[in-house]
Formats: structure tokens, sequence, C-alpha cells
């Protein structure tokens, strides 16, 4: 038995107090609250989005809980879960259908407020009532800068024991630490923050300007001890140097007492033995050359020196980028990292080269390894949209579940700019055409291609009374486009209209900026762009009672759909003026009151924008756009002439039976004729009349498509 069958409905409601919201989900400890759950008061669950809205939105819920004891009370002292009644504590509401798939979660949240309320103000009966927000709704609180991906990237790993990412702005005098615990870099001398730029642009190596170090400018830090057993360090910057003209330090540190050497200078020379070097200094300044090559890398380029104690000996790696091109081993003891600077002895750096000292993203990890990989210094070009948000999600510790996209199913992007976590999410979603929504604590995306002949999620019989209330469809202009100029950023623009439409309505555009990876891909941007919004479409508000008889067959059906889940409505009421309703889902409301009851409000959009072709299948045909009818026909004619303006566009003399769409009647051609004339061309079809229902005379010139038309994908 179960809530198919006509058992209450099993409702779990749990809080995590206390937990730790920078830790994987996995590790919070749940209080099962149901037994406090005051059913008088509806749940109230709202997820999707508006149909307005251009971003991911925030699901919500609302839940009420007896308080009578003044334990969901903020800040009360008695309560047993004191002090972790608190805003943003996780919560989670859970239905079981008994049908033996388990609990399936309805909301996963983050408690926005605990309201504490007294019903009739009588003071012997409190309650609280909850309101929550999915990790969408924490995500968006505040204001956060816009990181560059290099920075992203960097601050995403653990084991950092200092980080000055050297983007500060031109008006800065020192550089910003990336932790509140280690302090800026100290400048001296003249250093031009901001100044600095490398070949083809900072932005092309995901970085935001840096600075300019060759007019004698030095930044200098203090890094804090590390804990590694044995003894290690590795010492990263992204940086790009001339070819100077004489011996320049150009990086330097120093190490706690008791290490044999306790400088270090990561020297470029102009001497032909050694171009560029790696020295370490005992105590007493006596110098040993670890490491040399007589050749530079001028950049820009990831440089990474790492250090580890091998029993009493140290090894030292270089790498210049993705290349080792140094790996020694010295006698000594190796000490934990104090000081470091660039350019400590502030050198005006000549070169006869046009680069320039720029350096920046300064980072010292507590290991020999870095969790870092720089086979690709760069802003991620040409990387596909749904593995941009993967990678973007990960950064932000966020879980992110995407379905599997083929190569050719998949969108390229141009660079990753500076951006806040949501607004890089966006951009994504935007320029790939798919659904960002919450799946658990974390999120989940529907690429574009797996929009394109979704499977039906949810069918309702309308005929079984599986709908309630009245059904209410919206045909009107608040979707519609009939202009589109998609404009690359960075890059070139392409337009698509319907000069028909905007004839009929006017000019209503749209001039989306997408981040592409190249110029080429505009077109078709801006061509499916006018496809999916350029004509008026229906969309439906429908209610769905999940309590009655035939109602609680659909529930196992509903808690797996999701935003962009396709829906069909069959045997609809005769005025609809079609028996199928075909919609995917936009928004969705569910409230469940006590045990018994439980509805479902839906907003929806026309799926029939996804239906796309597949090659090779028979099923899938070419429509025309030039084809009319030749004469009037009368309601009764089973014999119909029409004329076909391109040659191209002639219909199959060996493909019957298909189906055409002409003024809103469907029709069967069961034979159609060879073309005659030489353009237009005409063709006699005999046909079977009111295949849809719909009888009606047909006029001369009456546009005449394949009925189920199908486009190709994007």
């Amino acid at each position: 038995m179960g809530w198919a069958d006509g058992d209450p409905l099993a409702v779990r409601i749990r809080v995590a107090f206390g937990a730790d919201l920078s830790a994987d989900p996995a590790t919070w400890s749940w209080t099962d609250l149901t037994n406090y759950w005051w059913a008088s008061d509806p749940i109230e669950l709202e997820w999707g989005r508006q149909s307005s809205a251009t971003r991911p939105e925030s699901s919500t819920c609302a839940l009420t809980l007896r308080n009578g004891d003044g334990r969901f009370t903020v800040g009360n002292p008695t309560s047993p879960y004191w002090p972790y009644v608190r805003t943003w504590t996780p919560v989670s509401v859970d239905v079981d259908l008994g049908d033996g798939t388990g609990w399936r979660t309805r909301h996963s949240g983050y408690v926005r407020s605990w309201s504490v309320t007294w019903p009739g103000r009588s003071g012997k009966l409190a309650v609280t009532r909850i309101e929550s927000v999915g990790v969408l709704g924490r995500l968006g609180r505040g204001s956060p800068p816009a990181r560059s991906p290099m920075y992203r990237i960097v601050a995403a790993n653990d084991g950092l024991l200092a980080y000055w990412p050297c983007e500060d702005e031109a008006g800065a005098t020192q550089a910003a630490s990336g932790f509140r615990s280690v302090a800026p870099m100290q400048a001296a001398g003249n250093v031009k923050f901001a100044a600095g730029d490398v070949g083809r642009g900072v932005q092309r190596f995901g970085t935001k300007p840096l600075p300019l170090l060759v007019l004698g400018g030095s930044l200098s830090g203090r890094v804090p001890a590390g804990t590694s057993s044995p003894t290690s360090w590795t010492l990263e910057a992204f940086w790009q140097t001339g070819n100077p003209v004489d011996t320049v330090v150009l990086l330097r540190w120093t190490t706690l007492a008791g290490a044999t050497f306790t400088r270090w200078d990561y020297v470029d020379s102009y001497d032909d033995v050694y171009g560029t070097y790696l020295v370490a200094y005992t105590a007493s300044g006596s110098p040993t050359v670890v490491w040399s090559m007589p050749t530079r890398h001028v950049g820009p380029y990831n440089l990474r020196i790492s250090a580890v104690q091998n029993g009493g000996s140290i090894d030292v790696t270089i790498m210049t980028g993705p290349f080792t091109v140094g790996s020694v081993t010295v006698t000594g003891t190796l000490g934990r990292i104090d000081t470091i600077a660039l350019n400590p002895d502030q050198r005006v750096i000549s070169s006869p080269a046009p680069l320039d000292f720029v350096v920046g993203h300064l980072r010292v990890w507590d290991s020999a390894t870095s969790p870092l990989t720089y086979s690709r210094v760069d802003a991620h070009p040409g990387e596909a949209a749904h593995l941009r948000l993967a990678r973007l999600c990960a950064e932000d510790g966020i879980a992110l579940s995407v379905p599997t996209v083929p190569d050719g199913g998949a969108t390229a992007m141009g660079l990753q700019p500076d951006g806040t976590p949501l607004d890089l999410y966006q951009q994504c979603e935007q320029v790939d055409l798919g659904i960002i929504y919450e799946s658990g604590p974390g999120l989940a995306y529907l690429p574009r291609w797996s929009r394109y002949a979704a499977p039906v999620a949810l069918t309702i019989d309308a005929a079984d009374r599986q709908l309630g209330g009245n059904l209410t469809p919206t045909d009107n202009d608040q979707q519609l486009r009939n202009h589109w100029t998609v404009t690359r950023i960075g890059g070139s623009s392409a337009v698509a209209d319907d000069k028909e439409s905007i004839t009929q309505r006017g000019l209503i555009p749209s001039s989306p900026r997408l981040n592409l990876a190249s110029d080429d891909q505009l077109q078709g941007h801006a061509d499916w762009r006018l496809w999916m919004y350029g004509q008026t479409s229906t969309r439906y508000r429908l209610r769905v009672p999940l309590h009655t008889r035939s109602g609680r067959a659909l529930t196992g059906d509903w808690v797996a759909c999701q935003p962009g889940s396709r829906i069909q409505v069959v045997n609809a009421p005769d005025a609809a003026g079609i028996d199928l309703i075909d919609q995917t889902i936009v928004y969705a409301r569910e409230t469940i009151r006590g045990r018994r009851k439980w509805m479902v409000e839906l907003a929806t959009e026309p799926a029939d924008r996804w239906e796309v072709g597949v090659w090779d299948d028979p099923s899938f045909r070419w429509d025309s756009r030039t084809t009319t009818l030749d004469g009037d026909h009368n309601a009764a004619d089973t014999s119909m002439t029409v004329s076909v303006a391109r040659f191209y566009d002639i219909w199959s003399t060996t493909a019957t039976p298909y189906d055409l769409l002409v003024g809103g009647e469907r029709i069967t051609v069961t034979s159609m004729s060879t073309p005659g004339g030489s353009g237009p061309w005409t063709q006699t079809a005999n046909v079977v009349r009111a295949v849809n229902g719909i009888s009606k005379p047909q006029a001369a010139g009456t546009a005449v498509h394949l009925a189920d038309a199908k486009r190709w994908g994007l």
C-alpha cells in the first residue's frame, strides 16, 4: 500500500543544526523535526522560474512547526538546538510514496527566516513559520567581487600558505593578499600597478592587468610557516620578462633559521653561460648554483620552483609552464619560506626586446607539488558551455549534475571573463540555451542537447479528470521577438528577422551578447532564436490535483519532473482546439495540506520548438517554404492542387502517405503527382480531409506546410 492506493502521504522534515556550509553536505548531521510539523498550515514549494526571468531563480519553501516550548525561537538559550536556530541552516523536505523507492526530496535549501507567531492571539499556542531558499538563493547573497579565471582556479585549491593575485587597480600602493591571515605585499621603488601587459593581452591568459616592475619596482611579503613533513614547499608565479642586458634577481625568498640555505635567488643574466639560474646562499653568504641553463624563457608563462627534504639532501624541481627544465639534488637541510620578494634589488631593467617585467599570481604551497597544471595557461577559449559550468561549480565547491553531451552537441565558448559565480553560470546557460536548476544541496544542468526531442516525463489525461480548475492558455506576444541581432562578445554580429511578422506586428527586437568562441557560430544562433521566439506561442497554466483518485496515479512520474521536463495533456477539452497539449515545465508551485491534499500548479511553454529532425531517419522530412494552394477548394474536395515556387521544395511522389497542414486543417496525402510546368511547378494530390477534426473551405494562395515539421538543431 502507498499514496497511489489511498494511504496518507509520508512527509519528512529535517534540519541540519550547526552545519558547516563550507563542508561536504554528506557530512551534515540531520535532526528529524517531522513530529513538530504543524499540518494545519500548508507546505508551500516553488521551483523553476517565472516566464519573465532572465536568470536562474532559487526554489522556495514555507512550512510551519509547533513551537510551544520556544525551541525554534532564534536566540532562545533554553532551546535544545541553541545556538544553532539561525538563518541559513540547511533544511530538507521529503516525501515517501510508499512505492518502494524511498524518500524523494521536494526541497533542499537554507532557512531564511524563523518567524514566530501566536495564532488567535491566545498566547497558548506558538508556531514558527520557516521560509527557506535553495542553493541559488544562498549564492545570490551580497555583492561578491568579479574574479578573474586565474584567481578562481588558484583560490579553489587547498594547501596554499600565501597568495597574492597582484590584480590591484592602478592607484594601489600594495599588492592585496588573497587571504585575510596573510599581509599584503609591500611596494617599493617604481611599481606601476595594472600597467603590465602580456602577449595577446592579459585577458587571454585569464588574469586582470598586473604590475609592471621594469622601471625598478619591487614587491615583498611574508609567508606563514608551513607544516609539511618532510619539509617542502612550492613557489609559483605567472609572468613575462624581457632580455635584460645585465644580471637581475627576478625572485628572492628567505627561509627560517636552521636551514643550510637561508636565501634563494632566481636570476636572469645576460651572461652567455648562465642565461637563467637558481642560486642558494648559506647564512654566511656562500653561494651555490643549484641549477642553470643558457637560455631564457621570456614568457608569458607560469614559473614553478619546488623543493622537498629527502634524507640529507634537497630535491629541487624547476618548471616553466608544463615543461620541467630542471631537476637537481643538493646536500643540505631545507628551511621553510619566511619572506619573498619580486625584483628585490629594485633594478631598472633594460632590454633590447619589447617585452616588460610583468608578474602576478604569486603563491606558496605547503608541499613539493602543486594541484594546478599548466599545459594551458589561458582563459579557456573554445571550452564547451556544459564543461565550463561544471568547472566553475567545482571551483566554487558546488555539486553539479550534467548529462553526457556529444562533441557535436556542445556549444563552444569564448574567453572566460572576470565575473561573479552566478554571472559566469548564467553566461554558460545563455550561450547554450540550457537550464540551470537546483538539485538537492547542489545544482543540475539541462543542456540544449538534452532538450531536443525530449521524452515525455508526465502524461495528464483530461478525460480522466487529472486536470483541476480551469485550463488556462496564454497566447500573446510576451515572448515574441521578430528581429534578432546576436553579437559575439569581443567579435562580430549576425541578424535574423521575420519580415512578415514585422509588417503585421511591428518591430520587436532582441539583441543578446553571447560569449561564443567564433563569429562562425553567430548566424546559427540568430536563426535558432528566431525559430524559438519569432512566432506567437501558446503557453499554459495547469492545475493537477495529486490527491484525487486519478491524480494519485501521476505522483510517481511527477516527483521525477524538473524544469524543462516535457509534459503532455491528452484528451484536452474541445474548446482547446487541439487534442494533445505538448509543453515543457517552466515553473511549478506545490501545496501540501496535511497528509491528504497535494496540489500542483504549473506554468509551461511549447515543447514543439525543441522537436528537431534526425539525419537519415525516414520519419523526418523536409518542409516546403514556397508551397501554396493553386486554387480554391471546398471542404469536401479530395483532390487538391498546389503551386511550388522553388524546385527544391517539390513534394515527394513516393514517400506517401504524409500529412500537410493547410489553414489549420490537417490533410493526409495518399498520392502526389509529378511536378508540371517550368516554375512555378504544380502538383496534384489525392487527400483525406479534416484529419484533425477541422473541416473548412481553403482559399487559393493559402500556405501549405508539412504537418509536424521538424527543424535541424542548432
